[in-house]
Protein backbone atom coordinates (compact mmCIF):
# COMPACT_ATOMS: atom_id res chain seq x y z
CA UNK A 1 0.00 0.00 0.00
CA UNK A 2 1.40 3.51 -1.04
CA UNK A 3 2.67 5.97 1.88
CA UNK A 4 0.77 9.47 2.01
CA UNK A 5 3.76 11.83 0.99
CA UNK A 6 5.25 13.84 3.07
CA UNK A 7 3.62 16.87 1.80
CA UNK A 8 0.22 14.91 2.18
CA UNK A 9 1.04 14.36 5.85
CA UNK A 10 1.84 17.76 6.60
CA UNK A 11 -1.62 18.94 4.78
CA UNK A 12 -3.38 17.00 6.83
CA UNK A 13 -1.22 17.78 9.84
CA UNK A 14 -1.72 21.40 9.53
CA UNK A 15 -5.70 21.35 8.81
CA UNK A 16 -5.46 19.34 12.07
CA UNK A 17 -3.63 21.71 13.74
CA UNK A 18 -5.64 24.44 13.04
CA UNK A 19 -9.05 23.11 13.89
CA UNK A 20 -7.78 21.34 17.06
CA UNK A 21 -7.01 25.17 18.08
CA UNK A 22 -10.63 26.29 17.03
CA UNK A 23 -12.43 23.21 18.75
CA UNK A 24 -12.45 24.81 22.27
CA UNK A 25 -14.06 28.01 20.87
CA UNK A 26 -17.27 25.72 19.26
CA UNK A 27 -17.09 24.28 22.49
CA UNK A 28 -17.31 26.92 24.35
CA UNK A 29 -20.25 28.51 21.55
CA UNK A 30 -22.14 25.77 21.98
CA UNK A 31 -22.30 25.63 25.81
CA UNK A 32 -22.65 29.11 26.43
CA UNK A 33 -25.94 29.38 24.17
CA UNK A 34 -27.49 26.57 25.55
CA UNK A 35 -27.21 28.28 28.60
CA UNK A 36 -24.87 25.64 30.36
CA UNK A 37 -22.42 26.37 32.82
CA UNK A 38 -19.17 24.39 32.82
CA UNK A 39 -20.80 22.30 36.17
CA UNK A 40 -23.70 21.57 34.36
CA UNK A 41 -22.16 20.14 30.76
CA UNK A 42 -19.96 18.04 32.88
CA UNK A 43 -22.51 16.59 34.68
CA UNK A 44 -24.30 15.89 31.55
CA UNK A 45 -21.63 14.20 29.89
CA UNK A 46 -19.35 12.53 32.56
CA UNK A 47 -16.64 14.50 31.59
CA UNK A 48 -14.90 16.25 34.33
CA UNK A 49 -15.30 20.03 34.60
CA UNK A 50 -11.33 20.81 34.52
CA UNK A 51 -11.02 18.77 31.22
CA UNK A 52 -13.89 20.90 29.72
CA UNK A 53 -11.94 24.05 30.93
CA UNK A 54 -8.72 23.27 29.55
CA UNK A 55 -10.68 22.26 25.92
CA UNK A 56 -12.16 25.64 25.71
CA UNK A 57 -8.91 27.05 26.88
CA UNK A 58 -7.25 25.27 23.87
CA UNK A 59 -4.70 23.46 26.89
CA UNK A 60 -6.21 20.36 25.44
CA UNK A 61 -7.41 18.47 22.72
CA UNK A 62 -10.64 16.29 23.03
CA UNK A 63 -10.06 12.42 23.39
CA UNK A 64 -12.69 10.30 20.90
CA UNK A 65 -14.59 9.25 23.85
CA UNK A 66 -14.60 12.42 25.33
CA UNK A 67 -15.86 14.34 22.67
CA UNK A 68 -18.73 11.89 21.55
CA UNK A 69 -19.55 12.29 25.57
CA UNK A 70 -19.77 15.80 24.75
CA UNK A 71 -21.19 16.04 21.27
CA UNK A 72 -24.53 13.49 23.06
CA UNK A 73 -24.81 16.21 26.01
CA UNK A 74 -24.77 19.00 23.19
CA UNK A 75 -27.41 17.46 21.39
CA UNK A 76 -25.00 18.11 18.43
CA UNK A 77 -23.31 16.00 16.12
CA UNK A 78 -19.75 15.04 16.90
CA UNK A 79 -18.72 17.43 13.35
CA UNK A 80 -19.68 20.31 15.18
CA UNK A 81 -15.64 20.03 16.08
CA UNK A 82 -14.65 20.71 12.49
CA UNK A 83 -15.15 24.36 10.48
CA UNK A 84 -18.08 22.96 8.23
CA UNK A 85 -20.51 23.58 11.17
CA UNK A 86 -19.45 27.56 11.65
CA UNK A 87 -20.34 27.84 7.78
CA UNK A 88 -23.97 28.42 6.00
CA UNK A 89 -25.00 24.53 5.10
CA UNK A 90 -25.82 23.93 0.94
CA UNK A 91 -27.71 22.12 -0.51
CA UNK A 92 -25.02 20.45 -3.35
CA UNK A 93 -21.21 19.62 -2.21
CA UNK A 94 -18.31 18.52 -3.64
CA UNK A 95 -15.77 17.88 -1.52
CA UNK A 96 -12.00 17.23 -3.57
CA UNK A 97 -10.00 14.70 -1.38
CA UNK A 98 -6.60 17.06 -0.65
CA UNK A 99 -9.48 19.41 0.92
CA UNK A 100 -11.30 17.26 3.38
CA UNK A 101 -11.39 18.77 6.55
CA UNK A 102 -9.33 16.27 9.34
CA UNK A 103 -9.37 15.75 13.09
CA UNK A 104 -6.29 13.90 14.24
CA UNK A 105 -6.66 11.77 17.31
CA UNK A 106 -2.46 11.19 18.38
CA UNK A 107 -3.32 9.21 21.39
CA UNK A 108 -5.51 6.50 19.46
CA UNK A 109 -3.39 6.14 16.56
CA UNK A 110 -6.60 7.92 14.34
CA UNK A 111 -7.35 10.75 11.42
CA UNK A 112 -10.68 11.41 10.61
CA UNK A 113 -11.60 12.77 7.15
CA UNK A 114 -15.04 14.55 7.18
CA UNK A 115 -17.11 13.84 3.91
CA UNK A 116 -20.07 15.89 4.39
CA UNK A 117 -18.40 19.34 3.25
CA UNK A 118 -20.78 22.24 4.01
CA UNK A 119 -23.81 19.76 3.55
CA UNK A 120 -26.95 20.47 5.69
CA UNK A 121 -26.47 18.58 8.87
CA UNK A 122 -28.70 15.41 9.42
CA UNK A 123 -29.34 11.86 9.35
CA UNK A 124 -26.41 10.80 7.88
CA UNK A 125 -22.56 11.15 8.79
CA UNK A 126 -19.36 10.01 7.07
CA UNK A 127 -15.73 9.59 7.86
CA UNK A 128 -12.77 8.35 6.08
CA UNK A 129 -10.99 6.76 9.38
CA UNK A 130 -6.92 6.83 8.60
CA UNK A 131 -5.71 4.35 11.45
CA UNK A 132 -1.92 4.03 12.01
CA UNK A 133 -0.35 0.73 13.26
CA UNK A 134 -1.76 -0.53 16.77
CA UNK A 135 -4.44 2.18 16.19
CA UNK A 136 -7.71 1.37 18.45
CA UNK A 137 -10.64 2.98 20.39
CA UNK A 138 -9.22 2.72 23.23
CA UNK A 139 -9.37 0.12 26.62
CA UNK A 140 -13.39 0.94 26.97
CA UNK A 141 -16.17 -0.14 24.71
CA UNK A 142 -18.27 2.89 23.47
CA UNK A 143 -22.03 3.32 22.99
CA UNK A 144 -23.64 5.93 20.88
CA UNK A 145 -27.07 6.88 18.97
CA UNK A 146 -28.36 5.14 15.90
CA UNK A 147 -26.34 2.93 13.41
CA UNK A 148 -22.67 2.76 12.69
CA UNK A 149 -21.07 1.08 9.03
CA UNK A 150 -17.74 0.08 8.79
CA UNK A 151 -16.50 -0.39 4.80
CA UNK A 152 -12.59 -1.70 4.70
CA UNK A 153 -10.77 0.19 1.90
CA UNK A 154 -7.50 -0.89 2.34
CA UNK A 155 -5.54 -3.10 5.50
CA UNK A 156 -7.44 -4.61 7.72
CA UNK A 157 -9.29 -4.21 11.29
CA UNK A 158 -10.82 -6.06 14.22
CA UNK A 159 -13.98 -4.95 15.83
CA UNK A 160 -15.82 -6.46 19.34
CA UNK A 161 -19.08 -6.10 19.24
CA UNK A 162 -20.75 -7.01 22.40
CA UNK A 163 -18.89 -10.72 22.84
CA UNK A 164 -19.16 -10.98 19.50
CA UNK A 165 -15.12 -10.54 17.26
CA UNK A 166 -15.71 -9.71 13.82
CA UNK A 167 -12.64 -9.80 11.52
CA UNK A 168 -12.64 -7.41 8.45
CA UNK A 169 -10.67 -6.78 5.91
CA UNK A 170 -10.31 -5.05 2.18
CA UNK A 171 -13.30 -4.76 1.00
CA UNK A 172 -15.74 -6.39 3.80
CA UNK A 173 -18.10 -4.43 5.62
CA UNK A 174 -20.00 -4.81 8.89
CA UNK A 175 -23.14 -2.54 9.82
CA UNK A 176 -24.52 -2.99 13.86
CA UNK A 177 -26.88 -0.84 15.66
CA UNK A 178 -24.06 1.81 17.61
CA UNK A 179 -26.28 1.45 21.26
CA UNK A 180 -24.24 -2.23 20.95
CA UNK A 181 -20.66 -2.25 23.45
CA UNK A 182 -18.04 -1.92 20.44
CA UNK A 183 -14.46 -0.85 20.10
CA UNK A 184 -12.78 -1.54 17.27
CA UNK A 185 -8.38 -2.02 16.39
CA UNK A 186 -6.17 -1.47 13.66
CA UNK A 187 -4.21 -5.41 13.28
CA UNK A 188 -2.14 -4.77 10.63
CA UNK A 189 1.59 -3.41 10.51
CA UNK A 190 0.86 -0.42 8.26
CA UNK A 191 -2.11 1.88 7.89
CA UNK A 192 -5.41 0.48 7.61
CA UNK A 193 -8.34 2.66 5.85
CA UNK A 194 -11.78 2.59 6.59
CA UNK A 195 -15.22 4.35 5.59
CA UNK A 196 -17.19 5.17 8.38
CA UNK A 197 -21.25 5.83 7.93
CA UNK A 198 -22.88 6.94 10.94
CA UNK A 199 -26.89 7.72 11.19
CA UNK A 200 -28.67 9.67 13.92
CA UNK A 201 -26.25 12.28 13.09
CA UNK A 202 -24.06 11.41 16.16
CA UNK A 203 -20.59 10.04 14.81
CA UNK A 204 -16.78 10.43 15.36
Amino acid sequence: MAKRSAKSRASVALRSDHDTERMGDRLRELRVRRGLSIARLAKLSGVPGSTISKIENRRLGPSLVTAINLAHALEENLGFLVGRYRNPPEPVVVVRAPLRETIEYAEMGLALQDLNGHFFPGILEARVGILSRGATSGRTMMTHSGEEFCYVIAGAIRYQIDTETVLLQSGDYVQFKSSIRHSWENIVRGETRVLWVFSDGLSF
